[in-house]
């Protein structure tokens, strides 16, 4: 799947998902993520390489900033990146830095959404040209 498909199937499930809650136009108050960071399928399809740009995407129920984080078991959370939710979705670019089992997760209006987790490996290449094994 195409990373634009991908986009357009969150949306459309954000959509779908916020319509049925009722929560269209309910404000910035119930700003919150509405579902998982999707870090996409990597390259090596098993782990997510050290050095290597992959694309986070969170659906979320409302528009307004959106503050994603990094979190290695017992260490503190780490700050990747912000957007603005642009149709019910927030993109940021994320390069993972430590090797391990990482946790990604997004938090809108305070609230934070849930975690996904995400084994990181020695990345060899970089950028988007970039695989782990």
């Amino acid at each position: 799947m195409t990373y634009r498909m991908r986009r357009w199937a969150v949306t459309a499930m954000a959509a779908a998902s916020v319509a049925a809650a009722g929560l269209i136009g309910a404000g910035s108050a119930a700003a919150a993520p509405s579902g998982q960071v999707d870090a996409g399928v990597p390259f090596s399809s098993a782990v997510y390489g050290t050095g290597c740009t992959y694309q986070l995407v969170v659906p979320v129920n409302a528009s307004g900033m959106v503050y994603f984080w990094e979190q290695g078991q017992g260490q503190k959370p780490l700050f990747i990146g912000k957007a603005q939710a642009h149709q019910l979705v927030a993109t940021v670019d994320w390069i993972p830095r430590h090797q391990g089992k990482r946790t990604l997760y997004a938090v809108q209006n305070g609230v934070k959404g849930p975690v996904v987790s995400a084994p990181v490996h020695q990345g060899y290449g970089s950028g988007w040209a970039c695989f782990a094994l």
